[in-house]
């Protein structure tokens, strides 16, 4: 995967593929550090890790300790031990809280010393979550880029049923929710970089928001489904003289201003601060910068939108509905926020309620193919397979693309011993992903179950 003795790039979307790769160094022994602002202990539980040393980071936002302590304690573990792997997690919220500068100087200075002590340093890096042009800056400073954001996972991981938090299958309680995992209970799952919300960060709740089939038998195992379309978040506006927010969806591509991490414009508002946050999954740190926009205009309908979010995203659900009616109050055409209003609504079990909240929404916005899958996942829980079917169907006319739906769609007709059908939706799949391990993996099945009758 990587030379030795190289600073090394590497492009993905969440942390999943550079911190795989992190344990498999561990696991055979090679000294390994890591400077990270995530939980050591979780990280440790998550990926297995039994002698990897961390720095952890509490305060990312004090830039003497990132080139003063943080600089000397990496550069002494690298000295103790010769040929060691190095890797920087989060180097975009190191950007974001102290300039590109500075973490440039501190990249570019830590990078030297490994080359000249043979060693690798590693950093995994969203290139979606920061300006192009210090995107580009930064990749200048290392030896090798590898871009893994399109390739699949397929680790021994187990997805805990009730958050979706990802743990080693030798782990036994969620430290999430405190779910016991049982062999009969679980399986290993597969993850992807396909239509994610900002990084989740794995140790926490997986962002995706989780269905639940209490009617597929125990042998119809095999069948994976794709989760409900997760939570939109807005984009910061660009900021006009007129100070009237405009929507991104109204904007030309010219005049979408990118986040200037180092010079911190004009725009550099509690509300764009927060949307930057969340982008990187740091939804805690988002809610905080929402709550100082509320601080600010209560009546921002944008941020009460957006805190929901970041609050649903977090798990804390009574309060992000509280958001999401507040906003609805302020603007009662949002279509975004009605469908998100849904989501949250069915993760409570308020099935009846959600989909009223779908269908208000398609009423505004009537050609979404996300709020028509969203209401077919509804329908499906609720063991109402013909309207669900119709969902998907209606989605899939106007994205024949999604993946996501094509899966449902073939669990759905699967789960009702049409595998013929259930076949053709495997193969559109494969034929805009011929290696999707998913589909593959149930269409060999469904296949099996064809030769069977």
């Amino acid at each position: 995967m990587i030379e030795r003795g190289k600073n090394h790039l590497i492009y993905e979307t969440q942390t999943h593929f550079t911190f795989e790769l992190f344990a498999e160094f561990d696991k055979h022994g090679i000294p390994c550090i890591c400077l990270t602002t995530k939980l050591p202990r979780k990280l440790k539980k998550e990926y297995n890790l039994k002698k990897a040393e961390f720095i952890w980071l509490s305060d990312p936002a004090d830039p003497k300790v990132l080139t003063g302590e943080v600089l000397k304690s990496l550069k002494k573990f690298m000295k103790d031990h010769k040929e060691c792997i190095v890797m920087i997690d989060e180097v975009e919220y190191l950007i974001l809280e102290n300039g590109y500068d500075v973490t440039e100087e501190f990249l570019s200075d830590l990078g030297k010393y490994a080359a000249k002590n043979g060693s690798s340093l590693i950093v995994p890096l969203n290139p979606g979550s920061i300006n192009e042009e210090i995107s580009s800056a930064l990749a200048r400073k290392f030896d090798q880029i590898k871009d893994v954001r399109n390739i699949m996972l397929t680790g021994n991981k187990l997805e805990c049923p009730e958050c979706g938090a990802m743990w080693h299958t030798d782990v036994d309680t969620c430290d999430i929710c405190g779910y016991e995992f049982k062999a009969d209970h679980v399986k290993p799952s597969l993850e992807s970089d396909e239509k994610v919300i900002p990084s989740r960060h794995e140790a926490k709740i997986s962002g995706k928001l989780k269905t639940k089939n209490t009617e597929e038998p125990a042998h119809e195992e095999a069948i994976e489904e794709e989760p409900e379309k997760p939570p939109k978040v807005e984009e910061p506006p660009v900021k006009k003289s007129s100070e009237t927010k405009k929507h991104m969806s109204d904007l030309t591509k010219d005049e979408i201003s990118a986040y200037d991490f180092n010079t911190r414009p004009d725009d550099d508002s509690w509300f764009n601060r927060g949307v930057a946050l969340e982008k990187m999954g740091k939804s805690e740190q988002a809610v905080e910068c929402f709550d100082m926009a509320l601080e600010e205009n209560p009546n921002d309908s944008w941020a009460w939108f957006n805190k929901g979010v970041s609050l649903h995203r977090l798990g804390l659900l009574g309060e992000a509905l509280l958001c999401y009616d507040k906003s609805l109050e302020l603007n009662p055409s949002d279509a975004d926020l009605m469908s998100n209003k849904g989501i949250l609504l069915r993760t409570l079990g308020k099935t009846d309620e959600a989909i009223i909240w779908y269908r208000k929404a398609l009423e505004i916005s009537p050609k979404d193919p996300g709020i028509w899958s969203n209401l077919g996942v509804t329908y499906r829980v609720l063991g109402n397979n013909k309207d669900a079917l119709e969902c998907y169907d209606k989605a899939l006319k106007l994205d024949s693309m999604d993946i996501g739906v094509w899966l449902n769609k073939a669990a759905l007709l699967q789960s009702e011993g049409k595998f013929d059908e259930a076949i053709q939706c495997y193969e559109e799949v494969l034929k805009i992903n011929p290696y999707h391990p998913v589909a593959l993996r149930n269409k060999e099945f469904a296949i099996t179950r064809t030769l069977r009758s």
